[in-house]
């Protein structure tokens, strides 16, 4: 779901442009931004068995965090944020009409913390967040976690409450325009008979 300025560049896909890809590894995928803040499209990613979700942003905030711990305990899988790091002199120089001179603009000036962080299916935090500036960091994932987290609570299975409740996914190309008109009622009817 593109926001703001990224409109400019992307548009609205279906669920087919948001794969989760089975690797020697696991079942990987993810989402990106904001998007990680959509239930319907996390549920969505739940349900094709997700077990690496991957969540880079620029939010190095503790809320941010918190969410990354939410998305964790409710799929019931890792989660791997990555969270860009960067400085003013990471750009390139903005003219001054456009935001000014002023210390905020000094080359060694955090326009984004970092953050990034590896959490299991249980909540714990395996590495980070770190806020120290560009690193790596790494984990290892133990897949028999999943197991364990969903049997205490599987959003898409036993907690799902499917008889009060369901998700109807277009995994395909849709069109948003349609037309709807007695006359196509008046041929549905015809054809039904």
């Amino acid at each position: 779901m593109p926001t703001g300025f990224e409109r400019v560049i992307w548009g609205f896909g279906d669920l087919s442009t948001i794969p989760v890809y089975e690797t020697p590894i696991g079942k990987i995928g993810g989402l990106i931004c904001w998007e990680n803040r959509m239930p319907l499209l996390r549920t969505a990613l739940y349900g094709k068995g997700i077990e690496i979700y991957c969540a880079p942003n620029g939010d190095a905030s503790g809320v941010w965090q918190a969410s990354m711990t939410h998305i964790a305990l409710e799929g019931g899988c890792f989660v791997l944020s990555a969270t860009q790091f960067c400085q003013r002199k990471d750009y390139p120089s903005p003219p001054d009409y456009l935001f000014g001179v002023g210390d905020d603009l000094a080359p060694d000036v955090v326009v984004c913390a970092g953050g990034s962080v590896i959490i299991s299916p249980s909540g714990v935090v395996l590495a980070g967040p770190n806020y120290e500036g560009e690193a790596l960091i790494s984990a290892d994932l133990e897949l028999g976690e999943i197991v364990k987290a969903k049997f205490a609570f599987d959003v898409v299975g036993h907690y799902s409450r499917p008889e009060i409740l369901n998700l109807n996914v277009k995994d395909h190309q849709f069109n948003p325009v349609t037309f709807s008109s007695e006359t196509n009622k008046a041929e549905s009817s015809e054809k039904s008979r």
